[in-house]
């Protein structure tokens, strides 16, 4: 597993609080956030200064914000630790994501998924992006506190999420209902495809309801990470009600 540079101050301050081991941090030459070094100095973690161009190289150029994490690469937690740990959960609510492929959509999902306390987020190994530093960038920490599941088969984990009594709620445009009909009142799937593709035909045919978005503006979409967070809160503020 390859290592993975986590970059910016939110997400670096996220890996601090969560106590994680690092391979290397390395800060920008008078760097001024006292906020970090002091967390970096009351935990004893070492660090390094570095010049710009330094950081610069092991971010791609990216908005490092003067503070580059070494980490190993990350780490997934197996669908069946996911299910032991939410087994006490009433009416728990899972998000599938079938093909997104952008990792800053990838990173804002998870920050909408944290921000509603889901219990979870299943990827496919294949036509997904993976878990990586740019997703933890735009998580801005989220990453570190929702539990990841990366699976071979989606159809086959819908399966296995149905035997424990999940619905499948799939966030399709047509034949479909407006989402807020429904009341969630269900250990929930939201199931949520690519912008271009959609949620493919095989993961489709297993959805126990197709939900939309009502629009009436001249646009006939949003961008999938919008959508997402949308359907979590629909589902979130329904529930509490």
């Amino acid at each position: 597993m390859a290592n993975e540079y986590v970059y910016g101050k939110n997400s670096c301050l996220s890996l601090i609080d969560k106590g994680k081991d690092f391979i290397n941090v390395y800060i920008q030459n008078n760097y001024l956030d006292k906020k970090i070094l002091s967390k970096l100095e009351n935990n004893h973690i070492k660090y390094e200064y570095k010049d710009r161009k330094f950081l610069d190289k092991l971010t791609n150029n990216a908005n490092h914000q003067g503070i580059v994490i070494e980490v190993e690469g990350y780490e997934y937690t197996p669908i069946n630790e996911l299910l032991n740990k939410i087994k006490d959960v009433e009416n728990p609510l899972l998000l599938m994501l079938d093909g997104i492929e952008d990792p800053h959509n990838l990173g804002a999902i998870l920050r909408s998924v944290d921000a509603v306390n889901a219990q979870g987020v299943i990827i496919g190994k294949h036509n997904q992006v993976p878990l990586n530093s740019t997703v933890a960038k735009v998580s801005t920490g989220a990453i570190e506190y929702v539990d990841v599941v990366q699976v071979t088969n989606l159809t086959n984990t819908i399966k296995l999420l149905k035997e424990k009594g999940f619905w499948v709620v799939g966030a399709e445009a047509n034949e479909s209902c407006d989402f807020n009909t429904l009341k969630y009142d269900f250990p929930t799937l939201l199931v949520v495809g690519s912008e271009g593709k959609g949620i493919s035909p095989l993961v489709l045919k297993q959805c126990d309801y197709r939900v939309k978005i009502p629009m009436e503006g001249h646009v006939n979409s949003l961008n999938v990470s919008v959508a997402t967070a949308v359907l979590l809160y629909g589902i979130y503020l329904n529930r509490r009600k």
